[in-house]
């Protein structure tokens, strides 16, 4: 077992991703996964329950209340309900390692990512996978180089995937000349750090906890064509001036949460789009395949998801794909013939050594 995740050599930094050693997969997310499961099953007791576990759990804590009271501007009742909060999740055996492995307390872009985790600001959490995050204070900037969180970034699956995707929307956009477009479940809106053109008119749907225009747009200028709706995605129809307007409406990160047996139905959500779409017009949308990074993310670091409805994540991209062309046929026999949601080749997103980590579909509107 290698004592840290610097000890995998990063290699040119302004690539998508490091190739991480297939060797380092299991130091870096298949064993603090399966500690985390023995855990959660009881095969294996808490941190505290040995005397190496306790003392590892102790000196970790120390090391984050050091982070907390010298580098944030937390007052001290704050400090305490955080601890209370990390002493809790420390007992996990699989956190203790990911907190050992990855330095956590070193960074404050480590640290303030679990604190978004466990406070279920998704949309925030989205910002330190692009790495343009918040640090201890509160000031959202770029993460450095040289912190822990960047060279992490490098090789993990998830963020590498999210990146992908984020890229590949502007990519789009400039490759198509799309000047309308809508994002469902927008967040943060993390394709601006790619290079959104200022001439694009974009609508974004999202009801949950997101920052403000100006703090995502400083530059008046650059926000003046973006008109963010909070609201749930299912709520398009009611903005009538947006029916049969738009080139592009996408949907990233959001399939995970519907499932055809529940009245939150992926095929809902692309008729929504469809309905949105003018003739020719795009829609790109993603499903989420299962690898080790996901793992960990579930089971060690406590992804955000209520456990009564488990999130839609494919064994393969060879599911993914038959379960979006069998919801495509679905949408189609709905438009009933006035519409039609033709789909181009799929895109798989592969991050070695996880695998397949997404599949991306793009389906094109004809009438």
């Amino acid at each position: 077992m290698s004592k840290s995740a610097r000890d995998i050599p990063r290699g040119s930094i302004d690539r998508d991703y490091g190739h991480l050693p297939p060797a380092a997969l299991s130091d870096w997310a298949i064993n603090q996964a399966e500690l985390s499961e023995k855990y959660q099953e009881r095969i294996i007791v808490g941190s505290s329950e040995t005397a190496d576990g306790l003392a590892r759990k102790q000196a970790m804590l120390a090391r984050v209340r050091e982070a907390l009271e010298k580098r944030s501007n937390m007052n001290s009742q704050q400090i305490e309900a955080r601890m209370a909060e990390v002493n809790t999740h420390l007992e996990d055996p699989g956190l203790l390692v990911n907190f050992e492995y990855f330095d956590i307390p070193s960074s404050d872009f480590m640290l303030q990512f679990y604190f978004a985790m466990w406070d279920r600001r998704i949309a925030e959490l989205m910002g330190y996978v692009h790495n343009y995050a918040k640090d201890l204070k509160g000031v959202v900037r770029p993460v450095p180089e040289d912190d822990i969180w960047y060279h992490m970034s490098h090789f993990e699956a998830m963020n590498i995937n999210e990146r992908k995707k984020a890229r590949s929307v502007v990519d789009f956009i400039n490759a198509h000349g799309i000047k309308r477009a809508t994002s469902f479940g927008g967040g943060d809106i993390p394709e601006r750090l790619y290079g959104l053109p200022g001439d694009l008119h974009l609508t974004v749907f999202d009801d949950g906890p997101v920052r403000s225009l100006a703090e995502l747009f400083p530059n008046a200028k650059a926000r003046q064509n973006i008109n963010y709706i909070h609201e749930p995605l299912s709520n398009a129809l009611a903005h009538k001036e947006l029916l049969g307007t738009q080139q592009l409406v996408w949907m990233h990160g959001v399939s995970m949460y519907l499932d055809e047996a529940t009245k939150h139905q992926m095929s809902g959500a692309i008729l929504l789009g469809a309905a949105l779409l003018g003739p020719g017009g795009y829609m790109k949308y993603d499903y989420l395949v299962w690898t080790e990074s996901i793992r960990r993310v579930i089971r060690t670091q406590n992804w955000p998801y209520d456990p009564k409805h488990p999130m839609v994540i494919f064994r393969d991209a060879a599911s993914a794909i038959e379960q979006g062309r069998s919801t495509l046929s679905a949408v189609n026999a709905q438009l009933g013939g006035e519409a039609y949601m033709d789909a181009l080749d799929p895109e798989v997103t592969l991050v070695e050594p996880w695998g397949v980590t997404s599949v991306r579909f793009v389906v094109q509107k004809h009438v």
